[in-house]
């Protein structure tokens, strides 16, 4: 196995696979923002043989070394198949052990979903919704949508909700998604992080979108696509309208733009399968009312030196004795 670099000339050659067919975590750009403005590293690891590509996110805890995988591994802009990926895996682990390159790989990004799980993880089972833009038309997509949705969205057209798109609208954006997290108690990103995915992947690769009613912004979503797939990323609304379904017809405004923009895909990223937590079936309702197929799969994460990993798990219950900083996986399954 390999570790690759966008930013090192010496493996362009083999990085010369990945064009914007690829998901977007493989493209230059989203390496070079990592590098820049998060100051970690994404590296591409090369299965030579596989001939397979998997982007791999490396970064510090407390003095602790920690990596995670960002996207399944794929060949010909295609995911390997469960059993391909557990050799690929295999073959990963016994790469990081052999270079003590990282304690632990922890658990991927709730867009990286893989098709099977390593011996010796933890690991749930977890999913997302996903639209295929490609191989119907618009209207046979929004046909799909539950009725209910479709009652809504031309509630929203009806009474004059506008969709507006771009970097333009990328402070508004960001007023609606930070009022957004503050209404739910949690912590929000600069508006800087999204003027840097702007910034390093451009608007090829990034849209911004706002609804208004009477020019004011009521709902943004902010996708980062490539041709391989678009995904919304954050979202937020504000309660300052009674425009009915405003968050429902900015999805189906953007669904349409991706579509024209040559997107194959609209993933609404994550949910838990066998939810048992109320508080996120709203949310789950919400993103299965667009008609998507859900795709099924896992989340896992396992110790690549476990002594070292359990003194970073002890650091951090001594830390944050109330576990508040749960990741999926534990949250399911203790």
């Amino acid at each position: 196995m390999l570790l690759l670099n966008h930013l090192q000339k010496k493996d362009q050659s083999l990085l010369s696979a990945l064009n914007n067919d690829a998901p977007f975590q493989f493209l230059p750009g989203f390496t070079q923002l990592y590098h820049e403005y998060m100051k970690e590293n994404i590296y591409i690891t090369y299965s030579e043989n596989f001939k397979a590509y998997m982007p791999l996110r490396f970064f510090s805890s407390r003095f602790f070394k920690l990596a995670q995988i960002l996207h399944a591994p794929i060949k010909n802009n295609i995911e390997l198949n469960p059993e391909e990926q557990i050799e690929f895996f295999n073959e990963l682990i016994s790469y990081l052990t052999q270079n003590n390159s990282c304690e632990r790989l922890v658990q991927p990004h709730p867009y990286g979903i893989l098709g099977s799980v390593p011996a010796n993880s933890r690991f749930c089972e977890f999913g997302t919704y996903i639209i295929d833009l490609q191989a119907q038309t618009i209207e046979e997509i929004f046909q799909k949508f539950h009725p209910k949705y479709q009652k809504a969205i031309h509630h929203s057209e009806k009474n004059g909700a506008v969709v507006r798109f771009g970097i333009e609208v990328l402070d508004d954006f960001y007023l609606c998604y930070s009022d957004t997290m503050k209404r739910i108690g949690m912590s929000s990103e600069e508006l800087q992080f999204f003027k840097s995915y702007y910034n390093y992947l451009g608007s090829d690769n990034v849209t911004a979108g706002v609804v208004y009613d009477n020019d004011n912004p009521i709902g943004g979503i902010f996708m980062v696509h490539s041709n391989y797939a678009a995904l919304c990323t954050h979202a937020g609304s504000r309660g300052d309208s009674k425009l009915y379904g405003s968050m429902k017809y900015l999805h189906s405004k953007m669904i349409e733009r991706m579509k024209e923009s040559g997107v194959n895909k609209y993933n609404l990223v994550g949910v838990r399968i066998g939810n048992n937590d109320p508080t996120l079936e709203g949310v789950f309702r919400f993103k299965r009312g667009f008609g998507g197929e859900l795709k099924k799969g896992f989340l896992w994460k396992t110790d690549i030196h476990p002594l070292k990993a359990k003194m970073y798990d002890l650091l951090i219950k001594i830390k944050h004795p109330n576990n508040k900083f749960k990741d999926i996986i534990d949250q399911v399954t203790n």
